[in-house]
Order: structure tokens, then sequence, then C-alpha cells
């Protein structure tokens, strides 16, 4: 017979309740973002949304830009996992950097924290946010990652060298950026979603290849 010890839920340490209340409060911001925009994801209804007080991601983050800080940096940790997954096993860099833009454009399409994220990526650009060099870091970021599979691609012969290596990288990093904004706008919302990836990759391809 088991003991009761055993019988007993594990205990979470401190840092793993700290880790939760994160999780729930970043996953209710985004989602008050994605649906109604930037101006009604107040600390109150945030912490409301999150089942916690009113006042918790005020303790939390400090401040509305504290609470963005925190989404942004958690959406962009989210990004770079779906890419690792998406680019494991894959041993061409040029189908490395297909797929990930398949699995970039794929989580624009599905994912609420990602379409958050460009809806406060819009409103930075429109209302001069002062979360804007939070974005820099992360798009700096990203696209470094996207330039060093474009090198690595060019090197080994299966991407274009007729460019340099960050241009094609700085296309490639707008496109997803303007595709992702026409996403959260609903702009694209009649096009079949895995038809778009389907044909977004195609034409990448094509044009990558050289």
């Amino acid at each position: 017979m088991a003991s009761s010890a055993a019988l007993l839920p594990e205990r979470r340490t401190q840092a793993q309740r700290r880790e939760a209340s994160d999780a729930r409060l970043l996953a209710a911001a985004a989602a008050i973002i994605a649906e109604e925009g930037y101006p009604a994801a107040t600390l109150e209804r945030v912490g409301e949304r999150a089942g916690f007080s009113r006042g918790l991601a005020s303790r939390k983050y400090g401040s509305k830009d504290g609470l963005i800080e925190a989404v942004i940096w958690r959406v962009s940790a989210q990004v770079n996992a779906e890419v690792d997954q998406a680019i494991a096993g894959l041993s061409d860099p040029l189908d490395q950097v297909l797929a990930l833009f398949d699995r970039f454009v794929d989580l624009a399409q599905h994912d609420v924290s990602v379409r958050a994220y460009f809806v406060l990526f819009s409103a930075m650009i429109a209302n001069r946010l002062e979360t804007r060099e939070v974005f820099d870091q992360v798009q700096e970021q990203f696209g470094q990652r996207i330039e060093a599979l474009v090198l690595a691609g060019q090197a080994a012969g299966s991407i274009t060298p007729a460019l340099p290596a960050a241009h094609i990288a700085f296309m490639l990093g707008s496109q997803l950026a303007g595709i992702s904004i026409e996403i959260a706008a609903d702009s694209a919302e009649e096009a079949d979603p895995s038809a778009l990836r389907h044909d977004l990759v195609a034409l990448l391809r094509r044009t990558l290849a050289g």
C-alpha cells in the first residue's frame, strides 16, 4: 500500500510558483493585447484575467512598460524555441532558413502571443512607445540568427552569394514582420493558412537558391 506521503501532491518551490504566476500573467496580457489592443492591457485587467489580485501584476512588473517588456522577451524566447524545434535535424542551411520562415508564419497565424507581439510592434511604431529599445534588441538578435544561417548557406553553396548575407537577412526579417502585421490586422484572414505558407516557402526557395 502506498504511503500517505507518496499520495500528497509534490510541493512546488518558490521559484516554480513564481514562474507559474509569471506565465499566467504574461499569457493573460498577450490575450488582452491580441484581442483588444495595447491600451486595454492595464495592470489591473491583466491580474484579474490571470485569476490573481488586481495588484499582483503591478507588484511583479512595476509599471505597464515593465509588463510589456516581459511580454516581449517571453515571446522572443518562445519563438526561438519553436525555431530550434523546426530546424532540428535539417543539415542544409537553406532548408533551415525555409523552416524558420515557415514556423514563424505559422506562429503568426495561430499563436496568440506572437499576434500580441505584432500588435505591440505596430503600436510602438505608431505611438513611439518607451519599449522601442526592447523591440530593437529582439529584432536585432533574430536578424543575427537569420544572417548566420544565410552565411552558412552561402558557404555551403545552397544560398546565392549574389547579395550580402546581411541584406538577405534584413529582407527576410522585414518580410516576416510585414506578413505578421498583416495577419495581426486580419488583412490575411481570407487566405488559406497552409497554402499561404507553402507559396511563401516556394517563392523563397527559388529566390535564395539563385
